[in-house]
């Protein structure tokens, strides 16, 4: 499950807490003053208390004992060294955390420094309330700058960590001195953690040894020094030195700690003290302190090691170093915080870069290469987004490290939809890609508007904005402008595949999906997957993947649809895309509406709808609620239309035009009165939503309302044009489904025009070709039958809602546009074995050849036959060499082209094999095949590779 980097932060649990039954009952009382009634004046600061006392004494273990205990929600913020340039990423980070709203901080975004300010202060005051804000470690000028901007929050109590106690008389705070333990209690403390029973000077052999109560002195009342001692009269293990002169207690209690560490622990120790912030940290943090110029090393026994001697102290699943011991390790064992700091850079940029690389399939430059911190997915980061954040506000110079690792976090704050860090990280380096992945948040949210204008394309002339701007255009339902922007990028034969290619085929693909271009759409599609595949690019494959259901949901393929979807959602999950895992649900609950399990489909509606309402995704939810109010049609008339009503305004707010066409083509068909009859005011109104779909240029819901438009007026010749239209789109895009529903509005307006009676359906159906897969022929046969039985009055004839949501077409090649009836010979790939019994580790020839048919032009004798590429990727333990080869179409093994194949594991092996124009790069078909591989001892078994065709192609 990925963490939610919206959740607050909750308070650490330090385990069992001991003593400060005092401090707890005054924090507890203060608590009460913020349910109390604001004075007259009104404006005031926050209540505040401020727990101040030395390094160690347990200040924040106290203030999360009381979170605990009084169960106020709690928002834990860590500012262990914060600066002023830390306030305003912190008070940004409290408004998301407190559920803020995302649409009002990314348009404050554009305005000037003063608005912005206003704006943030309005929305702290509207969101933060009624809560506890625990400000850990903090330095009085940082508390005194973040409450300025929450003094007008009700009910929000403020409680502060604090080794200052002074400073804080102009906000009003309450101070709460938390003292060292006195000798009974230190002395408790220590036999508790070391015996589980309190200290007893008779029957213990603690009490008569002289060793213990030293130690217990020597923590001089501090808990962190204090369990130190407990572990050695735990182990009764007695020092093995004496007390050095001067030396102090606390340095003596962590000098013997120290002595039992090994070199790795005690190494870790002094990088964890020379950090230039105190702040808890993660494994993660302690593996690159332990390698910083190799690979990062499996440190969980080093930790253990420093745990179990409580040199270290864990919080569920942070590490803190306690402030005493790294004093004491600074003073013993001096480190270079410029090293360690250089170190913390050097490891986040290339976690940053390595994640975006994930996520947007950018190359990392030749520096990347070697030693990288592998395993570390966008999911695992969310811990450490404050962490990197504070890199840059606590830089004291902007440089090419700074920079990568602001280009590098934008895109993970974009994707995790952290509006409110990526609005602070914008603020602190404007950089471009920053700027970027900004407006696609923006556009996320619906937004449109905003997304331009931070964006602007007509400035910015590069590949990103070509493709960025498509998906704009996309978004806003302007197809047409789509294409046109993408044609600059896609119809330059000159330029080479790459990230950008293969994201504006993805928007190529999804743009001719809407237009109900199946055969166009799963092409663009699969050059795409290639290219992401390639590049390594895990959320473009997602992402792909899932518009690639969308295409098999519209020509009715559901099987394929569904595994699309799962493959989808694994990708999208392992690099943390919660917008795209919420589409890919959308695309479960349609599948779930198809396959007729209403129940089903009604849980998984109410699921996704709340998921991308949570995520800000209002295009996202208005699409969902379309396709519950279509299948509503048939069971909740009164709903559907509430639905429709409700998805019209979503689409409007979030400037989608190709939803809201949509919305109010399935409205103006809806019945007019109770006795469900269609008035002409009704069928007028088709007449917009038509020149809608046409300025758009959406050729599928052109059509189809140029055919209720037919269909719902009394028979006519003057209609006769009209379906000659609609009857010339749906050919266009090859769709059966919509020509043979044309065939029937046309069959039923002669029939009246000429007075014959009523026709079969079987006779309708005879001129298709019968080898295009129609979805549930029985069902489209019964409502023919009852669109013809339905006539006779204005608007009486009724096509379905569901027949618009299906294109059929024929799954031939994807180098020509299937029509109906257009068939052909067809290119066939083989795959060939040429080396016997493959096993482990060892390689295996296979040849792939593509034999044209007879009759193909491409197997004509002395046809010029084009350079084909083949692209090989391997779907399991295994490699294969070359990555890409040229052949041409032929038969014979000497224009084919041969791979090795190193299995390195047993069992079944998949390959994928990729077919494209060499000169054009245009993907002409994938296909798979599976190859068995045995144990070097056994023999026979062996199973024949056999391509698999890809996409039911």
């Amino acid at each position: 499950m990925v963490k939610d980097p919206r959740d607050p932060t909750p308070p650490p649990t330090f385990g069992e807490f001991f003593g400060r039954a005092d401090e707890l009952a005054r924090i507890g009382t203060w608590l009460k003053l913020r349910t109390a009634p604001p004075p007259p004046s009104g404006r005031i600061f926050p209540t505040l208390m401020v727990l101040h006392g030395p390094a160690g004494v347990g200040k924040s273990a106290l203030a999360a004992q009381a979170a605990h205990r009084y169960a106020v929600p709690t928002h834990w913020i860590s500012l262990c060294d914060a600066t002023l340039a830390d306030v305003e990423p912190t008070l940004l980070r409290m408004l998301g955390e407190s559920g803020g709203s995302r649409a009002a901080i990314v348009g404050a975004a554009l305005r000037d420094d003063r608005a912005f300010r206003r704006t943030l202060r309005n929305e702290l005051t509207r969101q933060l309330r009624d809560r506890l804000v625990v400000l850990d470690t903090a330095a009085p000028p940082v508390v005194r700058a973040l409450l300025t901007y929450l003094r007008d929050c009700r009910g929000l109590a403020v409680l502060v960590t604090s080794r200052h106690g002074s400073g804080w008389r102009r906000v009003g705070a309450r101070l709460l001195a938390v003292d060292p333990l006195g000798p009974e209690a230190s002395r408790d403390l220590v036999a508790w953690m070391a015996t589980g029973a309190p200290w007893t000077d008779r029957g213990t052999w603690y009490a008569t040894a002289s060793w213990p109560a030293s130690l217990v002195n020597a923590a001089q009342g501090l808990p962190a020094l204090a369990r130190i001692a407990s572990v050695f009269i735990r182990r009764r293990m007695a020092p093995r030195s004496e007390p050095r002169p001067g030396e102090s207690g606390p340095g003596r209690l962590v000098r013997l700690a120290l002595e039992d560490c090994t070199t790795d622990q005690r190494a870790l120790l002094r990088r964890l003290a020379a950090r230039t912030s105190g702040a808890p940290f993660t494994s993660r943090t302690a593996e690159l302190l332990c390698s910083p110029d190799g690979d990062p090393s499996d440190v969980r026994s080093v930790l253990s090691g420093l745990l179990a001697k409580e040199l270290v102290q864990r919080w569920d699943g942070i590490y803190c170093l306690p402030q005493p011991v790294a004093d004491v390790v600074r003073a013993t064992e001096p480190g270079s915080s410029a090293e360690v700091e250089t170190v913390t850079a050097r490891w986040a940029e290339r976690t940053l870069q390595g994640a975006a690389a994930a996520l947007d399939g950018r190359t990392l430059p030749e520096r990347h290469v070697g030693p990288a911190p592998e395993g570390l997915d966008p999911r695992e980061l969310v811990p450490h987004l404050d962490e990197f954040l504070s890199l840059l506000t606590n830089s004291a110079h902007r440089g090419r490290r700074e920079d990568a690792i602001a280009d590098g976090l934008a895109p993970l704050l974009a994707v995790l939809g952290d509006a409110h860090r990526l609005v602070a990280l914008h603020r602190l380096w404007p950089l471009l890609s920053v700027r970027r992945a900004l407006s696609s948040l923006a556009a996320d949210l619906g937004l449109l508007d905003q997304a331009g204008a931070l964006y602007d394309t007509d400035k910015w002339s590069n590949p990103d904005a070509v493709h960025h701007t498509a998906a704009l255009c996309h978004r806003s339902g302007r197809l047409s402008d789509a294409l046109r922007v993408l044609d600059g990028l896609l119809g330059d034969d000159t330029r080479p595949d790459d990230r950008h290619t293969a994201w504006a085929l993805l928007v190529l693909g999804a743009v001719r999906c809407d237009q109900g271009e199946v055969v166009e759409a799963e092409r663009a599609l699969l050059r795409a997957a290639a290219l992401h595949r390639a590049s390594g690019c895990r959320r473009g494959l997602g992402w792909t993947l899932l518009h690639s259901a969308r295409v098999c949901l519209l020509s009715g393929r559901d099987t394929e649809a569904g595994r699309l979807l799962d493959e989808a959602d694994a990708l999208l999950l392992s690099v943390a895309d919660t917008r795209g895992g919420n589409w890919v649900m959308t695309g479960r609950f349609r599948l779930a509406l198809r396959r007729g399990r209403p129940e089903t489909a009604d849980e998984l509606g109410r699921q996704v709808h709340a998921q991308h309402q949570r995520a800000g995704d209002v295009r996202g939810a208005a699409w969902t609620i379309l396709y519950r109010a279509v299948a509503d049609l048939e069971r909740d008339l009164h709903g559907a239309r509430g639905s429709l009503a409700h998805a019209a305004q979503l689409f409007r707010e979030c400037g989608d035009g190709l939803g809201s066409a949509w919305a109010e083509h399935r409205t103006v068909l809806l019945p007019s009165a109770r006795d469900e009859s269609h008035s002409a005011p009704v069928l007028v109104s088709l007449g917009p939503v038509w020149a809608r779909f046409g300025e758009m240029g959406c050729p599928l819901g052109t059509a189809w309302t140029e055919l209720e438009m037919v269909a719902r007026r009394r028979p006519s010749r003057l209609n006769l044009p009209l379906l000659d239209s609609a009857e010339g789109r749906f050919r266009a895009l090859g769709d059966v489904y919509g020509l043979v529903w044309t065939a029937a509005v046309r069959a039923a307006t002669l029939d009246h025009l000429r007075g014959d009676g009523p026709r079969m359906v079987g006779s309708l159906l005879a001129p298709f070709p019968h080898d295009i897969p129609i979805p549930d022929p029985q069902r489209l046969m019964r409502d023919i039958t009852r669109f013809w039985e339905a006539g006779g009055m204005l608007g009486g004839r009724t096509i379905p809602s569901h027949a618009r949501d299906t294109v059929a077409v024929r799954h031939t090649g994807p180098w020509f546009v299937d029509v109906p009836g257009r068939t052909g010979p067809h290119c066939r790939v083989r795959v060939t074995l040429l080396d016997d019994t493959p096993a482990e580790d060892t390689t295996a020839r296979l040849l792939l050849r593509v034999s044209p048919e007879d009759g193909h032009p491409w197997g004509a004798s002395g046809a010029d036959r084009p350079w084909l590429t083949v692209t090989a990727a391997p779907l399991t333990p295994a490699s294969v060499d070359p990555a890409s080869a040229l052949l041409r179409p032929s038969e014979q093994a000497v224009h084919g082209a041969e791979f090795t194949f190193t299995a390195h594991r047993t069992g079944t092996h998949r390959i994928r094999f990729t077919i494209a124009l060499e000169r054009t790069g245009t993907v002409l078909q994938q296909v798979e095949t599976e190859l068995d591989i045995l144990d070097h001892d056994e023999h026979g078994g062996l199973s024949s590779p056999e391509a698999v065709t890809h996409r039911g192609r």
